[in-house]
């Protein structure tokens, strides 16, 4: 009889620690939008209007100039990706990009110009490179789980995930950041949703 006992435990506890990290998963993200309800501007000083944005698959970073290591190496990768994507033709017309500074104090429009003609998107109608205040910046970043913050040094710390998103704005996937930002992966999900 004890013996019973322990084997409906035990299967309890594994169908629990299942559930929970089928949550964490998948559930959790469900029905994640963009907000619509934020505006800003573009390194070019352009109104970037959230609610305006037509029905396209997105890729979103959340990234910062200064980032020694996981930004410029996710942008050097969606770099590549947009070669691809222009191959298939589809860059543009159904897939854009979409890079957010979470530090707009020091990227100015200046600064997010350089970077992104660093990356081959000078005055790209597809790949925006927008800032706003810090109170928009987390009203987008908070829907994704992104977290970042100051911890008075020259680096900010912050989450290391990049983000797609449907045609109707909806959270399908993250990515891990820097070195773990597998392109292929990436490239194949949004051909997915594009096809």
């Amino acid at each position: 009889m004890q013996k019973k006992w322990y084997i409906t435990f035990i299967t309890l506890l594994v169908v629990g620690i299942g559930i929970g990290i089928s949550y964490v998963q998948f559930w959790r993200d469900a029905g994640v939008q963009l907000p619509e309800d934020v505006t800003m501007k573009t390194a070019y000083g352009e109104d970037y209007n959230f609610a305006e944005m037509k029905p396209k698959v997105r890729l979103v970073e959340f990234m910062y100039t200064a980032c020694p290591d996981v930004c410029p190496l996710t942008t050097q990768r969606m770099m590549h990706l947009k070669k691809q994507f222009q191959n298939q033709g589809v860059y543009g017309s159904e897939v854009e990009f979409l890079s957010i500074t979470i530090d707009p104090e020091q990227d100015t429009q200046e600064a997010l110009q350089k970077y992104a003609a660093t990356f081959g998107a000078k005055k790209d109608e597809a790949w925006k490179f927008v800032r706003g205040s810090i109170s928009d910046t987390r009203k987008v970043a908070d829907p994704f789980r992104f977290l970042f913050k100051d911890n008075g040094t020259d680096y900010l710390v912050h989450t290391s995930y990049a983000y797609l998103i449907d045609e109707k704005n909806y959270l399908v996937a993250k990515f891990p950041m820097g070195d773990a930002f597998d392109k292929e992966q990436v490239y194949a999900q949004v051909m997915d949703l594009v096809n």
